[in-house]
């Protein structure tokens, strides 16, 4: 008797502290980080696995990050073209580990010559619900107990979404320029697909490190001249070199098109989200297609 007693109780004791833990979810970059963080809200520990401020193509995970990746309970990525050491990484996980590629399912835009995708999906609030979708999936792979839960916040969270995109394709369909001068690399394509317009780039390449060659800087800045732009875009975390020098020789201002991939530790902390970067893109890209 005395027995039984003293297995309820390590019983009990067992169960109110395992009431109410958080699934452990691991996010690669911002999106996925934001994204999950909307869907598991009390119920998820999120975690962005990325340091603040950190570019993301150039990133490899460290030994502290291993601990922390194989003692979750999810890790979410964005596929082989974006973060490739997950892929070559997820044999050797625990099987406890529920591991995730987010872009399930949604069709890459191929670079010409290149056997790899873009990688850059989120700029798309269209394929951001899809991604959504299947963050989902793997909250419920991991916890079916809360499935409802997770379901729930999910619908919610692609309804913001949705409105997201309505006010995107609203308030850029009144403009009749639809090209813009961006001195980053190829991040928004989705978006550019999405919402009919073309971004004219020195870059060749989704890859951040393919720096523009002087023939194609030349190009772009006798093209500004000709079209008489008032603005030009630069992107977050990588140094606007080719932005300040293409508006010192064009007369032009910068403007920011935040790609998401990654947010300063300042932003982070204020809790900025993906639907407030976007908004704040598309401010800017109405003053610069206005070229106001």
């Amino acid at each position: 008797m005395n027995r039984f007693f003293i297995t309820m109780f390590f019983t009990l004791i067992f169960t109110v502290l395992s009431f109410g833990e958080k699934i452990k979810v691991i996010a690669t970059i911002f999106p996925n980080y934001d994204f999950a963080r909307n869907i598991g809200k009390e119920m998820a520990e999120v975690t962005l696995l990325l340091p603040p401020g950190v570019e993301a193509h150039s990133y490899e995970p460290t030994p502290r990050d291993m601990v922390r990746i194989t003692t979750s309970d999810i890790l979410l990525y964005t596929g082989e073209d974006m973060e490739p050491w997950v892929h070559r990484l997820s044999g050797n996980l625990p099987s406890s580990v529920t591991v995730r590629d987010i872009s399930q399912g949604i069709k890459k835009i191929k670079e010409e010559d290149h056997e790899h995708g873009d990688p850059h999906i989120w700029t798309d609030p269209i394929l951001a619900m899809e991604m959504v979708d299947n963050i989902t999936e793997a909250f419920i792979e991991a916890d079916p107990e809360n499935r409802d839960y997770y379901t729930k916040n999910a619908k919610a969270y692609k309804n913001k979404l949705s409105q997201l995109h309505q006010k995107i394709e609203r308030e850029l369909s009144h403009i009749d320029r639809r090209s813009v001068v961006f001195s980053g690399h190829m991040v928004f394509g989705y978006f550019a697909q999405r919402y009919n317009l073309t971004f004219i780039t020195p870059y060749r390449s989704f890859s951040p490190d393919a720096e523009p060659t002087p023939r194609r800087m030349g190009e772009l800045i006798t093209t500004i001249k000709k079209r008489g732009d008032s603005y030009i875009y630069f992107e977050e975390l990588i140094d606007p070199k080719s932005a300040k020098l293409i508006a010192r020789e064009t007369g032009t201002e910068i403007l920011l098109l935040h790609g998401a991939h990654n947010l300063s530790k300042e932003d982070l902390k204020k809790g900025k989200g993906y639907i407030d970067i976007m908004e704040d893109n598309l401010k800017n890209l109405k003053r610069g297609l206005k070229n106001e």
